[in-house]
């Protein structure tokens, strides 16, 4: 029987477990550093077992590692390098739903040495974005075409029946995360030319997305596209865009709570006796939270009655009543007030977006653009669709590597392993997981 170590116990594992255990007949370790996230999510099942990994304690790793066929790590970005010198120390292959990192690429000759697979780029964005988009540009090469343009769009949102909140947001994953991520700089191609966006800058840089069938949606970019550019196959002089997708006014409220400090997670202040008022009144150094609404609209040099202010005053940044936590951060005011508002109920739905847009031109000047569009909802009072869309094609891949129907070795992602993605599609394609085509001729 096959074994599988699962280094994390977070939001997103839980569909990982039922897929070797329900669906493959695989046996579990889930190894956490709080045992009983992890015995949750096992519920019991003989074929699971929960592991306490306390300080990142490489014996402990070890010991699982070496018991188990390969590795699934779920843990935050940092801790992949752990996950992975250990992997090569017991010579078993690793998957990882994270962006690529320099020091998992760097462990590239040893891994190849030992015969051993690093698989990055695994979950929703960044993964099944790359599926879709080596779907279209294979049929294209196939066609004897050339890419114009790309772009590559992903969400992870309330459904529309769901989306019942000023924010048109609710959190799906671990909330800190979205936060890391908005503030990491992107970068696109225009006719070839690189355009660089700050991490400070994002929110400021978005535009309006037309999907056909799922609304208008505003999109900002998402990481750098350069390295994706030769695994693809792409001309130098191409259009190459990656970002998000969110409902209208997303954006410029986030760029409103950026210009306040609100991400700041560094400097930790004491709270206690301080109400939510007092404290917005500190982020424009005020001393007295006296007509705070009118003196906050004039320092965001908006209007009195401007959504921003609205939405602060939804979430309790100008309630009279202490603040939840006794010491943090900004960002951790932020969140205690956001996790209070905006995470889903039982019976609420998330829903994912993928959507690739790609231009192509054909012999004789002939153009059409190529879609490919997945939406994904989650079940009531089941798992997330995002759960499910980072969990399934880590899970899937995991067991084509076991099983020896991918024989890569090295550190690798999606665009640089092309044989990886049409086994995994089919798969996904039973779980509801597929892309609708569209051809239009221009």
């Amino acid at each position: 029987m096959k074994k599988v170590a699962i280094v994390g116990a977070g939001l997103m594992t839980k569909p990982l477990v039922d897929y070797f255990i329900e669906t493959c007949g695989y046996q579990v370790i889930m190894i956490n550093r709080t045992v009983s996230k992890a015995e949750h999510v096992i519920a019991g099942r003989s074929a699971g077992k929960a592991v306490s990994w306390p300080d990142n304690d490489p014996g402990v790793l070890d010991e699982v590692i070496s018991q188990v066929d390969i590795a699934i790590s779920m843990v935050p970005k940092p801790i992949h390098i752990h996950v992975a010198k250990s992997c090569l120390r017991n010579g078993k292959s690793m998957v990882t739903t994270a962006y690529e990192i320099p020091e998992l690429l760097a462990l590239e000759k040893e891994a190849k040495e030992k015969g051993l697979l690093i698989l990055n780029e695994l979950g929703e964005v960044p993964g099944m974005d790359h599926f879709g988009t080596q779907l279209i540009l294979d049929e294209i090469k196939e066609e004897g075409g050339r890419v114009i343009s790309l772009d590559s769009y992903g969400s992870g949102l309330p459904s529309y029946e769901s989306n019942n909140n000023p924010m048109g947001y609710k959190f799906s994953w671990d909330p800190r995360t979205v936060f890391v991520a908005a503030q990491t700089g992107a970068a696109y191609l225009k006719n070839g030319k690189r355009i660089e966006v700050p991490g400070d800058k994002l929110f400021e840089h978005f535009w309006y997305v037309d999907i056909d069938g799922l609304g208008t949606f505003e999109s900002y970019p998402n990481k750098d596209v350069q390295k994706y550019v030769k695994p693809f196959g792409l001309d130098k002089d191409v259009s190459f865009y990656r970002g998000l997708l969110r409902f209208s006014g997303y954006c410029n409220h986030m760029r409103m709570v950026s210009a306040l400090g609100l991400f700041d997670s560094d400097k930790i202040s004491n709270f206690d006796g301080t109400t939510y008022r007092q404290f917005t009144a500190s982020l424009i150094n005020l001393e007295s939270p006296a007509d705070l609404e009118h003196k906050l609209s004039d320092h965001l040099k908006v209007d009195y009655n401007a959504d921003i202010i609205h939405r602060l005053k939804w979430l309790g940044f100008f309630d009279d009543t202490p603040i939840g936590i006794e010491q943090g951060t900004k960002l951790d005011v932020l969140l205690d007030l956001m996790l209070k508002k905006m995470m889903y109920e039982p019976h609420e739905k998330d829903m994912i977006i993928l959507h690739i847009n790609v231009l192509a031109e054909f012999s004789g000047g002939r153009r059409e653009r190529r879609l490919a569009t997945m939406v994904v909802k989650g079940i009531p009072n089941g798992d997330s669709a995002m759960s499910r869309a980072v969990a399934l094609p880590p899970a899937i891949s995991a067991k084509l590597i076991m099983e020896g129907k991918i024989k890569a070795t090295g550190t690798l992602m999606p665009p640089t392993l092309p044989e990886l993605y049409k086994p995994v599609l089919d798969e996904l394609s039973d779980f509801g997981f597929k892309f609708d085509r569209k051809t239009i001729p221009l």
